[in-house]
Protein backbone atom coordinates (compact mmCIF):
# COMPACT_ATOMS: atom_id res chain seq x y z
CA UNK A 1 0.00 0.00 0.00
CA UNK A 2 2.77 2.44 0.91
CA UNK A 3 4.65 1.66 -2.30
CA UNK A 4 1.49 2.16 -4.35
CA UNK A 5 0.83 5.52 -2.68
CA UNK A 6 4.42 6.65 -3.33
CA UNK A 7 4.15 5.63 -6.99
CA UNK A 8 0.81 7.42 -7.42
CA UNK A 9 2.19 10.57 -5.83
CA UNK A 10 5.36 10.67 -7.95
CA UNK A 11 4.65 8.98 -11.27
CA UNK A 12 1.05 9.83 -12.14
CA UNK A 13 -0.22 13.29 -12.98
CA UNK A 14 -3.36 15.33 -12.61
CA UNK A 15 -4.81 18.27 -14.54
CA UNK A 16 -5.20 21.26 -12.23
CA UNK A 17 -7.81 23.68 -13.55
CA UNK A 18 -8.17 27.33 -12.56
CA UNK A 19 -10.19 30.22 -13.96
CA UNK A 20 -8.88 33.75 -14.33
CA UNK A 21 -11.26 36.60 -15.17
CA UNK A 22 -9.86 39.65 -16.90
CA UNK A 23 -11.11 42.62 -18.87
CA UNK A 24 -8.28 42.00 -21.34
CA UNK A 25 -10.17 39.28 -23.24
CA UNK A 26 -13.48 39.42 -25.09
CA UNK A 27 -13.84 35.65 -25.55
CA UNK A 28 -12.57 32.73 -23.43
CA UNK A 29 -9.24 31.09 -24.13
CA UNK A 30 -7.55 28.06 -22.62
CA UNK A 31 -3.87 27.96 -21.74
CA UNK A 32 -2.12 24.71 -20.80
CA UNK A 33 1.10 25.08 -18.83
CA UNK A 34 3.72 22.34 -18.62
CA UNK A 35 6.82 22.67 -16.46
CA UNK A 36 9.73 20.79 -14.91
CA UNK A 37 9.28 17.52 -16.76
CA UNK A 38 12.91 16.56 -16.04
CA UNK A 39 12.86 13.96 -18.80
CA UNK A 40 9.94 11.99 -17.36
CA UNK A 41 7.64 9.94 -19.57
CA UNK A 42 3.95 9.26 -19.10
CA UNK A 43 3.24 6.43 -21.47
CA UNK A 44 5.24 5.61 -24.60
CA UNK A 45 6.54 8.85 -26.12
CA UNK A 46 4.52 10.69 -23.47
CA UNK A 47 1.29 9.64 -25.16
CA UNK A 48 -0.74 9.94 -21.94
CA UNK A 49 0.54 13.43 -21.33
CA UNK A 50 -0.14 14.56 -24.89
CA UNK A 51 -3.60 13.02 -24.83
CA UNK A 52 -4.45 14.79 -21.57
CA UNK A 53 -3.36 18.11 -23.08
CA UNK A 54 -5.38 17.44 -26.23
CA UNK A 55 -8.50 16.82 -24.16
CA UNK A 56 -8.22 20.33 -22.71
CA UNK A 57 -8.54 21.82 -26.24
CA UNK A 58 -5.79 24.37 -25.60
CA UNK A 59 -5.52 27.62 -27.51
CA UNK A 60 -1.96 28.01 -26.25
CA UNK A 61 0.63 25.75 -24.62
CA UNK A 62 3.22 27.37 -22.37
CA UNK A 63 6.31 25.48 -21.23
CA UNK A 64 8.25 27.01 -18.35
CA UNK A 65 11.56 25.19 -18.31
CA UNK A 66 13.57 22.33 -16.82
CA UNK A 67 12.08 19.86 -19.25
CA UNK A 68 15.14 17.67 -18.81
CA UNK A 69 17.89 17.50 -16.20
CA UNK A 70 21.27 18.91 -17.14
CA UNK A 71 23.51 16.19 -18.55
CA UNK A 72 20.66 13.78 -19.31
CA UNK A 73 20.85 13.38 -23.10
CA UNK A 74 17.98 10.87 -23.18
CA UNK A 75 15.87 13.30 -21.19
CA UNK A 76 16.76 16.05 -23.66
CA UNK A 77 15.51 13.88 -26.52
CA UNK A 78 12.31 13.17 -24.56
CA UNK A 79 11.72 16.90 -24.04
CA UNK A 80 12.31 17.74 -27.71
CA UNK A 81 10.01 14.94 -28.85
CA UNK A 82 7.25 15.96 -26.44
CA UNK A 83 7.29 19.64 -27.39
CA UNK A 84 7.51 18.83 -31.09
CA UNK A 85 4.35 16.72 -30.83
CA UNK A 86 2.66 19.39 -28.72
CA UNK A 87 2.96 21.92 -31.56
CA UNK A 88 0.34 19.86 -33.41
CA UNK A 89 -2.17 20.67 -30.66
CA UNK A 90 -1.61 24.44 -30.29
CA UNK A 91 1.12 27.09 -30.53
CA UNK A 92 3.88 26.25 -28.04
CA UNK A 93 5.89 28.93 -26.22
CA UNK A 94 8.94 27.94 -24.19
CA UNK A 95 11.38 29.51 -21.74
CA UNK A 96 14.42 27.67 -20.41
CA UNK A 97 15.17 26.87 -16.79
CA UNK A 98 18.50 26.29 -15.10
CA UNK A 99 18.75 22.76 -16.53
CA UNK A 100 17.65 23.06 -20.16
CA UNK A 101 19.41 26.03 -21.73
CA UNK A 102 21.68 24.05 -24.07
CA UNK A 103 22.03 25.92 -27.40
CA UNK A 104 21.71 22.77 -29.52
CA UNK A 105 18.55 21.86 -27.64
CA UNK A 106 17.06 25.33 -28.07
CA UNK A 107 17.87 25.22 -31.77
CA UNK A 108 16.15 21.84 -32.11
CA UNK A 109 13.04 23.24 -30.44
CA UNK A 110 12.97 26.23 -32.78
CA UNK A 111 13.36 23.97 -35.79
CA UNK A 112 10.40 21.91 -34.52
CA UNK A 113 8.16 24.97 -34.46
CA UNK A 114 8.40 25.81 -30.75
CA UNK A 115 8.54 29.54 -30.04
CA UNK A 116 11.61 29.89 -27.80
CA UNK A 117 11.52 33.13 -25.81
CA UNK A 118 14.78 34.45 -24.38
CA UNK A 119 14.22 38.05 -23.36
CA UNK A 120 11.98 38.36 -26.37
CA UNK A 121 8.32 38.92 -27.16
CA UNK A 122 5.76 37.75 -29.66
CA UNK A 123 2.25 38.93 -30.50
CA UNK A 124 -0.65 36.81 -31.68
CA UNK A 125 -4.42 36.84 -31.90
CA UNK A 126 -6.43 34.05 -30.24
CA UNK A 127 -10.21 33.88 -30.54
CA UNK A 128 -10.27 37.58 -31.30
CA UNK A 129 -8.05 38.42 -28.31
CA UNK A 130 -4.80 40.31 -28.75
CA UNK A 131 -2.10 38.48 -26.77
CA UNK A 132 1.50 39.53 -26.17
CA UNK A 133 3.95 36.91 -24.95
CA UNK A 134 7.04 37.83 -22.92
CA UNK A 135 9.71 35.33 -21.99
CA UNK A 136 12.79 35.45 -19.77
CA UNK A 137 15.32 32.73 -18.95
CA UNK A 138 16.90 33.84 -15.67
CA UNK A 139 18.46 31.22 -13.44
CA UNK A 140 18.94 33.81 -10.69
CA UNK A 141 17.88 37.41 -9.99
CA UNK A 142 20.14 40.23 -8.87
CA UNK A 143 18.98 42.85 -6.39
CA UNK A 144 18.72 45.34 -9.26
CA UNK A 145 16.70 43.08 -11.59
CA UNK A 146 14.18 45.16 -13.53
CA UNK A 147 12.16 43.98 -16.54
CA UNK A 148 11.74 47.55 -17.77
CA UNK A 149 15.41 47.46 -18.77
CA UNK A 150 14.57 44.82 -21.36
CA UNK A 151 10.93 45.44 -22.35
CA UNK A 152 8.65 48.34 -23.05
CA UNK A 153 5.69 48.85 -20.75
CA UNK A 154 2.96 46.24 -21.39
CA UNK A 155 0.19 47.47 -23.69
CA UNK A 156 -3.23 48.26 -22.25
CA UNK A 157 -5.00 46.76 -25.27
CA UNK A 158 -3.33 43.33 -25.00
CA UNK A 159 -3.45 40.34 -22.66
CA UNK A 160 0.18 40.37 -21.52
CA UNK A 161 1.56 36.97 -20.52
CA UNK A 162 5.03 36.58 -19.00
CA UNK A 163 6.79 33.21 -18.93
CA UNK A 164 9.59 32.79 -16.38
CA UNK A 165 10.94 29.57 -14.96
CA UNK A 166 11.83 31.02 -11.55
CA UNK A 167 9.24 33.17 -9.72
CA UNK A 168 10.12 36.71 -8.69
CA UNK A 169 6.90 38.23 -7.42
CA UNK A 170 8.28 41.67 -6.57
CA UNK A 171 9.82 42.23 -10.01
CA UNK A 172 6.80 40.81 -11.84
CA UNK A 173 4.44 43.03 -9.84
CA UNK A 174 6.54 46.07 -10.75
CA UNK A 175 6.50 45.23 -14.46
CA UNK A 176 2.77 44.52 -14.51
CA UNK A 177 1.85 41.60 -16.78
CA UNK A 178 -1.74 40.38 -16.66
CA UNK A 179 -0.67 36.76 -16.18
CA UNK A 180 2.71 35.27 -15.27
CA UNK A 181 3.43 31.54 -15.51
CA UNK A 182 6.31 30.04 -13.52
CA UNK A 183 7.67 26.68 -12.42
CA UNK A 184 10.85 25.65 -10.57
CA UNK A 185 9.36 25.06 -7.11
CA UNK A 186 8.08 21.53 -7.81
CA UNK A 187 5.11 22.57 -5.69
CA UNK A 188 7.15 22.48 -2.51
CA UNK A 189 7.79 18.74 -3.24
CA UNK A 190 6.33 17.38 0.01
CA UNK A 191 3.07 18.89 1.30
CA UNK A 192 1.80 18.14 4.79
CA UNK A 193 -1.95 18.26 5.42
CA UNK A 194 -2.99 21.40 7.35
CA UNK A 195 0.67 22.49 7.51
CA UNK A 196 1.69 23.12 3.88
CA UNK A 197 5.09 22.48 2.30
CA UNK A 198 7.75 20.81 4.40
CA UNK A 199 10.43 23.08 2.96
CA UNK A 200 10.27 26.09 0.65
CA UNK A 201 12.57 28.98 -0.25
CA UNK A 202 15.12 28.14 2.42
CA UNK A 203 12.60 27.74 5.25
CA UNK A 204 11.41 24.62 7.07
CA UNK A 205 7.61 24.56 7.46
CA UNK A 206 7.32 28.07 5.96
CA UNK A 207 3.57 28.46 6.47
CA UNK A 208 4.05 28.07 10.22
CA UNK A 209 7.02 30.45 10.23
CA UNK A 210 5.87 33.13 7.80
CA UNK A 211 2.15 32.67 7.30
CA UNK A 212 0.31 30.99 4.44
CA UNK A 213 -0.11 34.23 2.46
CA UNK A 214 3.68 34.53 2.03
CA UNK A 215 4.27 31.01 0.72
CA UNK A 216 4.13 30.89 -3.08
CA UNK A 217 5.08 27.26 -3.63
CA UNK A 218 2.30 26.42 -6.09
CA UNK A 219 -1.05 27.62 -7.36
CA UNK A 220 -2.69 30.87 -8.41
CA UNK A 221 -1.75 34.13 -6.73
CA UNK A 222 -3.18 37.60 -7.21
CA UNK A 223 -0.86 40.53 -7.95
CA UNK A 224 -1.35 44.27 -8.24
CA UNK A 225 -2.04 44.00 -11.97
CA UNK A 226 -3.17 40.42 -12.51
CA UNK A 227 -2.15 36.91 -11.48
CA UNK A 228 0.83 34.59 -11.16
CA UNK A 229 0.44 30.84 -11.52
CA UNK A 230 3.24 28.66 -10.12
CA UNK A 231 3.11 25.13 -11.48
CA UNK A 232 3.99 22.16 -9.32
CA UNK A 233 5.61 20.60 -12.40
CA UNK A 234 5.62 17.11 -13.82
CA UNK A 235 8.98 15.58 -12.94
CA UNK A 236 11.07 14.65 -9.94
CA UNK A 237 14.44 16.19 -9.14
CA UNK A 238 16.70 15.22 -7.52
CA UNK A 239 14.61 12.43 -5.93
CA UNK A 240 11.01 11.18 -6.26
CA UNK A 241 9.79 12.30 -2.84
CA UNK A 242 6.54 14.10 -3.68
CA UNK A 243 3.83 13.76 -1.06
CA UNK A 244 0.28 15.15 -1.37
CA UNK A 245 1.66 17.04 -4.35
CA UNK A 246 1.17 14.99 -7.50
CA UNK A 247 2.77 16.05 -10.79
CA UNK A 248 0.44 18.40 -12.65
CA UNK A 249 -0.56 19.81 -15.99
CA UNK A 250 -1.92 23.30 -15.32
CA UNK A 251 -5.03 24.36 -17.24
CA UNK A 252 -5.89 28.05 -17.06
CA UNK A 253 -9.25 29.17 -18.41
CA UNK A 254 -9.06 32.87 -19.16
CA UNK A 255 -12.54 34.40 -19.29
CA UNK A 256 -13.92 37.94 -19.75
CA UNK A 257 -14.54 39.82 -16.54
CA UNK A 258 -18.20 40.71 -16.14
Amino acid sequence: MILGFWYWQNYTFTCTKVTVATAKVITPLTIVQVSDLHGATYGKNNCYLLDAIKQQKPDLICVTGDMYTNGDTAGMDTAISFMSEATILAPVYFVAGEHDGDEQYLSALSNAGVQVLSYSTDSLTINGNHVTMYGIDNVYYSDTFNLFREFDEPHDDSLNILLAHIPNFEAFNWFGPDLTLCGDTHGGVAQLPLVGPLYFDGTLLPELSNGEEYVTDKGLFETYTGHVYVSGGLGNYPYPIRMFNRPEVSVLHIVPKE
